[in-house]
C-alpha cells in the first residue's frame, strides 16, 4: 500500500498566486475548485471510501463485492 503522505502530495495541486487583474472572488472561486479537485480524488483513495460506495447499492452483495469489502480492510489493517 502506498505511503499515505506520498499519495496526499501527488493528488495536491499547486495553487498559483493570485493574476494581476483577477478579482478576488475569480482568484477564491480558483482556489476552491482546486480544492474541492484535490479532496475528491484524496477521498477516493480510502478503503471507507471504497467500502462504502459498494455497500451503497441496494442489491444484495455479490461475492466478487464481499471479496473486495475483505481485501479493502486487509489493505487497511495492513497500513
Amino acid at each position: 500500500m502506498e505511503d499515505l503522505s506520498d499519495s496526499i502530495k501527488k493528488y495536491l495541486p499547486k495553487i498559483r498566486d493570485q493574476k494581476k487583474g483577477e478579482t478576488t472572488p475569480e482568484y477564491l472561486n480558483h482556489i476552491n475548485a482546486k480544492v474541492n479537485k484535490a479532496h475528491h480524488e484524496l477521498i477516493q483513495l480510502s478503503p471507507f471510501y471504497k467500502i462504502s460506495k459498494i455497500l451503497e447499492t441496494p442489491e444484495p452483495l455479490s461475492l466478487k463485492e464481499i471479496k473486495e469489502i475483505f481485501n479493502e480492510v486487509k489493505k487497511h489493517r495492513s497500513a
